[in-house]
């Protein structure tokens, strides 16, 4: 199983473009899945010390003035069985009821030599 999922495509709210270029991996240790905007630690999940097992939730994070949780249904979904998929919420205040969504995120290095969060240089796939 691949190592690295990277968001490139979001679904819901005006504010899911925030996490485009978001990448999912392990810490060093391979105890928790981390939640990366280029080198800045969001979030993590672990299971007592282990990877947690899908569907997993990071603990919620602050990003772009808002908290968000993000859960993770699934590391091998999609027709090629190496796509992150979940789905998101955040506190953004207007509208309410639009402020969730899915995303996917396609395994694979990330980016190429810019800024994680650079939409334009995204070299694997994710959805939100």
């Amino acid at each position: 199983m691949p190592n690295v999922w990277t968001i490139h495509h979001e679904t819901g709210g005006p504010t899911k473009s925030d996490l485009h270029g978001l990448r999912i991996t392990t810490n060093d240790a391979g105890t928790a899945y981390v939640l990366m905007k280029g080198n800045d630690l969001l979030s993590s999940s672990t299971n007592n010390g282990s990877l947690p097992a899908p569907p997993f939730s990071f603990v919620d994070f602050d990003l772009d003035t808002y908290t968000w949780t993000l859960n993770v249904n699934t590391l091998t979904g999609g027709a090629s069985s190496n796509e992150a998929q979940g789905t998101w919420t955040n506190d953004a205040p207007n509208p309410a009821d639009e402020q969730d969504g899915t995303f996917t995120a396609q395994a694979g290095s990330g980016v190429g030599s810019g800024e994680a969060g650079d939409r334009g240089e995204d070299t694997s796939a994710a959805s939100a």
